[in-house]
């Protein structure tokens, strides 16, 4: 008997052994093949990359500058000549310029001012297909507003699949305050999930009440009853317009910010065919001809459509002031510090006292709340957020947030126009006012001296709009049919700092340079594979220093990853000309606390004087153009939307 228990004791054993040797062979061999395969499972960390041309580069393609009167200018007068001239830098102008040169075209891109300087970075943030426009299609038996949904939950794919560096997957939290809201807040997130099709991010759910308050604990729990979460789309839209730009003149197009159009060459037949555009650095004229003209000024259209009318090409001077095609809108955003909402989970206030949706988003480390959408008589050179309307964020946030939600906590504040657009044909003076006639979408107009406008939409819609304008132009220019373009192939085209971007980027390189992982997730989700051109700037300790600290560094002053190889990386490749190019539109710092950007624009204007060689008048221009800015974005009162500098 113990020897048959010594037996199955031995066996038992045996067969452990065999099994713990066995299992441990496997763990090994799993283990090595991991070791040797590791590096072939990511893309590799890249720092060599071309440098762009340089402005001055660009700006010979353009010809010698020119001084001759406007009123004798023809497009026989052009110094240089290109397919086709893009006028407006913004999301659509961008895109326009990235399609058309993937096609084969020679493209020239002019913006007034920087890129995504005016709607283009004032926006949600959102690559959304509309959950509101989604209710009213429903309720008002709309085909036109579920076309738009549909239309706008396929573009919101192309952003995340395109751009997967610069856009996320966020849920968002519908809190529900009445029982009877919940089954159809769920069945409406369901038809959204279901018109998405197989591009639906993830299934809308139901959380609890406890579970809601786990999530977000700063909600007020009276009278809760629970939430719904759906999931849409949250990107970075300075960094997206840059970045498109930038993807634009990696194919070829030639790209120039501050470059202003003041008037439209005409040709024998009086069609616009060319430009005169000004320098707004050297105020040099340069004239430049082209097959075909797109604008794409967004709220400004109205402008280039009178240099069109015209028979000199000039501009009416007043036009701004009574729009024919742009019914404009501000939209208010404001920031607010991060214990406003989670940090991975969205709010949306589907109950405002006026019947707008609210939206509360966590937001590169911080909270956008908005927006706001009040009518205006005329196009703002420079649109502010009022303080009445960013009161009335902080009035509906202060609905759902159980704590005292104070002014002071304001961060930042800014205003968006939104053009809203008709056909400027059927605008008379006695229908001047009226919204009727709006479309819900966007418009492409060809003007009858050929000019073709693009306008309206949204964000999430960009590279359909790109596509759609571009296409028109061709089919209506003999000149670029004769060039055989191809057809349109940004559906899937990865922009600048996709190509070789995945998600753990961020963990790879906090481990290969040793960063922390505020910064090394700041850079990698921001410039994607160009992270690491940035960091190896920081070879330089005077490059890694962060902005701001001054003489007397506080706790305060560590709260942002920017440093001065970013604001390097920004003028050497991103054609970031000002110190507010920098600070807003590059690394964002303006639109997330305007006091410590304000307290950074002296050390930027220092190290890009240096870069650049300003004297002291430019200089000072600049950092006075910066403090005005941001001195309106939540910090001064403003009592109206329209600023002036």
């Amino acid at each position: 008997m113990a020897f048959k228990q010594a037996r199955r004791i031995g066996q038992i054993g045996a067969c452990s052994a065999l099994a713990l040797g066995l299992g441990g062979a496997y763990l090994q061999t799993i283990h090595n093949d991991t070791l040797v395969d590791f590096k072939s499972k990511f893309p590799p960390i890249v720092t060599n990359v071309e440098k762009p041309p340089a402005r001055d580069d660009f700006l010979k393609k353009l010809g010698e500058p020119v001084t001759k009167l406007a009123e004798e200018l023809s497009t026989k007068d052009a110094q240089s000549k290109f397919d086709l001239i893009i006028v407006g830098g913004g999301a659509t102008g961008t895109g326009a310029a990235l399609d058309a040169t993937l096609r084969g075209l020679n493209v020239l891109l002019l913006e007034k001012n920087d890129f995504a300087s005016g709607t283009s970075s004032k926006s949600t943030k959102m690559a959304h297909g509309g959950v509101r426009y989604l209710e009213k299609a429903i309720f008002q038996l709309s085909k036109a507003q579920l076309d738009l949904v549909i239309e706008a939950l396929n573009e919101r794919a192309a952003i995340l699949n395109n751009a997967p560096h610069l856009a996320t997957c966020l849920p968002i939290a519908i809190p529900v305050y009445k029982y009877w809201q919940l089954p159809y807040f769920y069945a409406g997130c369901l038809l959204y999930d279901l018109f998405a099709g197989s591009q639906a991010l993830r299934f809308s759910y139901i959380l609890s009440r406890g579970s809601l308050l786990d999530k977000h604990p700063q909600l007020d729990s009276e009278g809760l009853v629970g939430g719904l979460v759906y999931h849409d789309g949250l990107f970075n839209d300075a960094r997206m317009n840059v970045s498109l730009a930038l993807t634009a003149q990696k194919h070829g197009a030639t790209v120039l910010n501050y470059m202003e159009v003041k008037q439209f060459l005409k040709d024998g037949a009086g069609k616009s065919k060319g430009v005169r555009v000004v320098d707004g650095e050297t105020k040099k004229e340069y004239l430049v001809a082209a097959d075909a003209i797109i604008n794409a000024t967004g709220p400004y259209s109205d402008a280039m459509l009178s240099m069109d009318e015209s028979a000199n090409g000039l501009p009416d001077p007043k036009v701004l002031e009574h729009p024919k095609m742009v019914v404009p809108s501000g939209g208010v955003h404001v920031v607010l510090p991060e214990w406003y909402c989670a940090k991975d989970m969205g709010l949306l206030d589907a109950s405002t006292s006026d019947g707008r949706v609210m939206f509360f988003l966590p937001w590169q480390g911080k909270v956008l709340a908005g927006t706001t959408d009040v009518p205006l008589d005329r196009v703002p050179e420079n649109p502010v957020a009022s303080e009445f309307e960013i009161n009335d964020i902080l009035k509906e946030l202060q609905h759902y947030v159980k704590f005292e939600v104070k002014r002071e906590d304001v961060l930042s504040a800014w205003c968006g126009v939104r053009p809203l657009v008709r056909d400027p044909t059927t605008v008379t003076s006695e229908n001047m006012k009226s919204t009727q006639g709006l479309v819900r979408s966007h418009l492409i107009f060809k003007s009858p001296n050929g000019l073709i406008t693009i306008s309206g939409g949204k964000w999430t819609t960009y590279r359909e709009m790109a596509q759609e304008v571009v296409t028109e132009t061709i089919n209506s220019t003999p000149e670029l049919q004769a060039k055989n373009p191809k057809p349109c192939s940004t559906k899937d085209f990865k922009i600048v700092g996709a190509e070789n971007y995945e998600i753990s980027l961020a963990a790879r390189l906090a481990q290969h340079y040793r960063l922390t992982d505020k910064l090394a997730t700041h850079l990698a989700h921001n410039y994607g594979d160009r992270a690491p051109v940035i960091i190896d700037l920081f070879k330089d300790p005077e490059n890694a220093k962060p902005l701001g600290l001054g003489d007397h560094p506080t706790y305060a002053t560590f709260d942002h990853p920017f440093t001065i190889g970013e604001l390097k990386y920004a003028m050497r490749y991103e054609y970031a000309r000002r110190p507010l190019d920098f600070l807003a539109r590059r690394c964002r710092l303006a639109f997330l606390d305007s006091k410590t950007a304000l307290a950074c624009v002296d050390e930027v204007a220092d190290v890009m004087s240096n870069e650049y060689g300003w004297n002291a008048d430019t200089k000072k221009q600049y950092i006075a153009e910066a403090v005005w800015y941001i001195n309106h974005m939540g910090i001064e009162p403003n009592q109206d939307s329209y600023g002036t500098f």
